[in-house]
């Protein structure tokens, strides 16, 4: 299905927002899976050093798709790494996917994540990333999610940036 021409702008905006973002020494996808084993799976640490780490959007969707934990078992560096990656994957397969990320993307998406409990959500992204994150949420609300539009309101209650609407 061709994408519509508000997902072509939408996933070029999350494309220049995030551009140039580096994993650097932060937590990566096979070791997302490799903490969520609580170390009984050895090969994920292994996989884990050939990782992209330099460039999110080099990751493929069908990768993405393997990896449902990211969020739950990465930390900052990880989570400003892929954000743009999923968010990318969810505005091209939103309605043709029944994949369970786009869930746990928009649900990880709000300023009460708890990798955010000693720093604010803010202080991780510019003013750009954060204002094209309000727009994807606004984009997944639209679309009848409501787990985006809470975490809408919950960033209008812990932001002053922004208006739920």
């Amino acid at each position: 299905m061709a994408l519509t021409d508000e997902e072509q702008a939408l996933i070029h905006e999350i494309e220049a927002a995030f551009d140039g973002v580096r994993l650097e020494d932060g937590i990566s996808l096979n070791m997302t899976e490799y903490n969520d084993s609580g170390g009984s799976a050895p090969k994920y640490a292994e996989l884990a050093k050939s990782d992209e780490r330099e460039d999110w959007r080099r990751i493929p969707d069908e990768t993405l798709e393997n990896f449902t934990v990211t969020f739950c078992f990465t930390d900052l560096k990880g989570f400003r790494f892929y954000i743009p990656a999923y968010m990318r994957w969810i505005v091209r397969n939103h309605r043709t996917s029944s994949c369970i990320i786009g869930e746990f993307t928009i649900y990880a998406l709000k300023p009460t994540h708890y990798l955010f409990a000693k720093t604010s959500f803010e202080e991780w992204f510019t003013e750009r990333q954060f204002a094209v994150i309000l727009r994807f949420l606004r984009f997944a609300a639209g679309n009848d999610d409501t787990d985006a539009a809470r975490s809408l309101t919950k960033f209008a209650k812990a932001s002053n940036r922004i208006t739920p609407t």
